[in-house]
């Protein structure tokens, strides 16, 4: 273990080595959060002697756990010894929690319960919606509002803490659901109280909840404080969670229901990098871990903020903090690089002709290879076809590309664990391997998720039944070929890191997106994008008017302002004298100003109605 400590930086080794109970650490991008946290999990049993069946990892997503197993696997290599604690994600664990519920007659769910999205139970019932919202003639909408506010709320964020059930909703509140499809839906209390009783009755009678479901009812077996809780609470002495800004009221709910006064608990996470709202996320549950750990163990709570960065050079660390407001993460070492490009164009047109123009010139380069290129984009919508547009710019220079599939190949792979699970009822795993080794067909996928569960513990095909959550969570993959570039979302790319990245495309209604953006949430995105990059970066879009300006923001002392064939750009080549430009720069600012005066007094008349 020494080894290990030794090669972490002072700030990492006091996050592993705390002796205290309550301990949050606070991670920026690229400072080591991984690393730290697999170390600290390995402390705890090399140093304290806590077994593996005392740990307990909760992370957001299932390619954060496996980066976390990844990380420990090298680590046990490393120093010879330690093993893997359980790691789940927090649907995962409910639905571990509400087996226990069920085995001792605590959960109103009964063995062989199933998940559907919300939106689904309409499935099961066709007339769920029935006399629901009415002022709306597009039902699919109308179905797709109701499951968004009942998850909402159920999260905490329509109030200020998870509603459980309708009892407790006001019958005088109005909620305006906003809805890609349609703008805001505006759903009554009534409709919503109505919606919830017919899912309640859908569940009861066919058993079967949604993933939200899952954590308000794991959440409320552990108030109970009967068996259920006192078998999980004694099972984990340790209990470290990763991305914890990303988690919802609701799981911190579930977490803090979780907790005795003998649990240690560590959390990791970066409020700065709360990107997850629109889902439930809440970055004030960051701000609220110490406070409440100090309610349970004032003298033995800590907090540790991780600064120095690992990843990018000193030019995009500064755009990066200085876009974000704060100076929230310093070179671990002096690393000068290439000067960031911020490029101003007037169209998504043209800033995809630049990307694919300048991939094309640096892969020349025998340092850079395709691989080593990630284009980030906002949204791609047919409103806003960002990365359509890449995709023409990099199929006219034969640019290779990942894309992402559909979720058929998951969904697949659930299908075959559902059919084994039903065919080797109870088998242990090793049994079920060697049974699927010897049929002719392809099973090379499905033995592999199996092995990856075994190193979890599961050890029957019963156990399976928690990883199937994982993977029903799970978005498109994405399908990776030898030298291709990457394109995708700015949310597909939170815990990645690569060489060279443009990020596009900046400017009103696009990033920030929407009529009505959250722009805090927007800049917490952003921020995520920029700090991607390790050696070369380069923003895309152009000067904002009727919202804050991120391109401008963008534009440092460190960063190259390019203008590629923009409205100004043409300008200064129409042989205008100095004076001239100067005449036109200033007027074009004063107009831009006058605009966005204008929209910003037309939006608050619209707030109004």
């Amino acid at each position: 273990m020494f080894r290990i400590l030794e090669s972490l930086n002072p700030k990492q080794r006091d996050a592993v080595t705390t002796p205290a109970q309550y301990t949050q650490i606070v991670a920026g991008p690229g400072t080591g959060k991984t690393t730290t946290l697999a170390a600290k999990i390995l402390y705890v049993q090399t140093e304290l002697g806590v077994g593996t069946d005392n740990i307990l990892g909760i992370s957001f997503s299932r390619s954060a756990k496996s980066q976390l197993l990844k990380k420990l696997e090298e680590f046990t290599g490393i120093i010879g010894y330690g093993g893997k604690p359980t790691i789940l994600t927090f649907h995962s664990l409910a639905y571990r929690i509400i087996k226990f519920g069920i085995r001792y007659n605590e959960s109103r769910f009964r063995n062989g319960f199933e998940r559907v999205a919300t939106e689904q139970f309409i499935e099961l019932d066709p007339a769920l919606i029935k006399g629901l919202c009415n002022e709306y003639a597009d039902r699919d909408i109308v179905n797709i509002a109701l499951a968004k506010a009942y998850n909402l709320i159920r999260q905490g964020n329509l109030t200020n803490s998870p509603i459980k059930d309708w009892h407790s909703i006001p019958e005088d509140e109005v909620y305006h659901i906003k809805t890609y499809e349609q703008g805001r839906i505006r759903i009554e209390a009534r409709d919503l109280i109505t919606y919830w009783k017919r899912i309640n009755k859908i569940e009861k009678i066919k058993n079967v909840t949604d993933f939200q479901g899952l954590i308000s009812e794991a959440s409320h077996l552990l108030t109970l404080k009967q068996q259920t809780y006192e078998t999980i609470s004694k099972s984990y002495s340790y209990i470290f969670v990763d991305e914890y800004q990303d988690t919802s009221l609701a799981q911190e709910e579930l977490l803090f229901s979780l907790i005795s006064s003998t649990n240690s608990v560590t959390v990791v996470g970066d409020k700065n990098q709360t990107i997850y709202t629109f889902n439930g996320s809440n970055h004030k549950n960051m701000d609220r871990f110490v406070s409440k750990c100090k309610e349970i163990a004032p003298l033995s709570t800590h907090e540790i903020r991780l600064t120095r960065n690992y990843r990018s050079t000193e030019e995009i660390i500064k755009v990066a903090n200085e876009f974000i407001g704060e100076k929230t993460i310093e070179p671990a070492e002096e690393c000068s690089g290439i000067t960031p490009e911020v490029v101003e164009t007037h169209s998504m047109t043209l800033a995809a002709e630049y990307v694919a123009t300048k991939i094309k010139e640096l892969v020349k380069d025998p340092a850079f290879t395709l691989s080593d290129i990630c284009i980030l984009y906002r949204k791609n919508s047919e409103f806003s076809p960002q990365a359509d547009e890449v995709y023409k710019q990099l199929d006219k220079l034969s640019l290779r590309y990942n894309v992402f599939q559909n979720q058929d190949k998951t969904e697949s792979l659930i299908d075959q664990v559902l059919k084994i699970r039903m065919e080797y009822e109870d088998e242990p795993l090793n049994e079920v391997i060697e049974k699927l080794q010897v049929i002719d067909e392809d099973f090379a996928e499905l033995i592999n998720f199996i092995k990856e569960c075994m190193n979890q513990g599961a050890y029957d095909t019963d156990d399976l039944s928690e990883y199937i959550v994982e993977l029903e969570e799970e978005d498109a993959d994405l399908i990776t070929e030898t030298d291709s570039l990457s394109v995708k979302t700015v949310h597909d790319a939170k815990g990645l890191e690569y060489p060279i990245v443009f990020i596009l495309y900046l400017g009103d209604r696009e990033f920030p997106h929407s009529s009505r953006p959250n722009i805090d949430e927007e800049k917490r995105l952003l921020y995520v994008g920029l700090t991607r990059a390790q050696k070369q970066l380069y923003v895309l879009g152009q000067k904002g008017i009727e919202f804050e300006g991120f391109l401008d923001n963008c534009i440092t002392s460190t960063t190259k302002h390019v203008l590629y064939h923009s409205s100004k750009d043409e300008e200064k080549n129409k042989g205008f004298s100095v004076e001239d430009k100067a005449i036109i720069d200033e007027t074009t600012k004063q107009l831009e100003e006058d605009e966005k005066k204008r929209k910003e007094e037309l939006r608050k008349l619209m707030d109004l109605f």
